[in-house]
């Protein structure tokens, strides 16, 4: 009697791979994630780098909490990724957990508004609370614009501005249109001493409208945003003053009508 071949085992549905692939496909998956969120937080700059860093370090140790007075920026962003309030941000005097807005968004180190080409001079022209005298510091970098600009006939944009706080203590000038001047004109001065010729400098005064930092409660950002600052520009005074033209003498006419 024949014997009845036995019949294979039916293959499962659905299709089929060697189980180190699907450990192979977790790994690529895993590190295509890693180099979009290391794109991602170029993209973003060092401040979303260093936020994005403070949450994975708290995502894998959530009990890490580092010291109230640590000098390291990363920690603070920890800090504030666990929800807890300060140290603030450096442009800011208060107790916020997030960036101020600066002139064009989130960012802590605007430090101009209107679009320019400032004279690096690396020390500030600041003045103290409703003064418009020149300290040690303020006339030594008027000294380091006079060196940068000898031998150029450049208009020069000089201006003055206030801090906030300023306003209250001058009635009689609510926007600190005049004490803005009164700086821009003490700095325009300074530079006429020194050799700059006046035909090219512009006192402008700006007031309390163009603050280098903003929401000011320290001193040290109410001092910033107490400046002149110094902007040159493309045009040169030349191109504002005409050539001045000869008259004619008359010396022939004159000649003829002696002989």
């Amino acid at each position: 009697m024949a014997m009845k071949k036995k019949a294979a085992a039916a293959e499962p549905a659905g299709e089929s791979a060697p189980m180190w692939i699907v450990s192979f496909a977790d790994l690529v998956t895993l590190m295509m994630s890693f180099f979009v969120v290391l794109y991602a937080m170029k993209q973003g700059g060092s401040k979303q780098q260093i936020d994005t860093m403070a949450a994975v370090k708290v995502a894998f140790n959530p009990n890490y909490i580092p010291p109230e007075d640590t000098p390291l920026e990363w920690q603070m962003a920890v800090r504030r990724a666990q929800g807890i309030v300060g140290p603030a941000y450096q442009n800011s005097g208060g107790v916020t957990t997030q960036p101020t807005l600066g002139a064009q968004g989130a960012d802590d180190k605007v430090t101009t508004i209107l679009p320019g080409k400032e004279i690096v001079t690396g020390t500030s022209i600041n003045f103290d609370a409703n003064k418009t005298d020149l300290d040690a510091n303020s006339i030594a970098a008027v000294h380091q614009i006079f060196l940068k600009l000898q031998g150029f006939n450049n208009i020069l944009f000089i201006k003055g501005h206030v801090s906030a706080d300023e306003l209250p203590l001058r009635p009689d000038d609510p926007d600190g249109i005049s004490l803005s001047y009164e700086r821009a004109m003490k700095v325009v001065d300074a530079l006429v001493k020194l050799g700059i010729d006046r035909k090219v400098l512009r006192p402008i005064p700006c007031g309390a409208f163009e603050p280098r930092k903003t929401m000011a409660y320290d001193e040290a950002s109410k001092r910033a945003n107490r400046r002149v600052e110094v902007f040159a520009t493309e045009n040169t005074a030349s191109e504002f003053t005409p050539t001045p033209t000869v008259p004619a003498t008359g010396k022939s006419e004159a000649a003829s009508g002696g002989e």
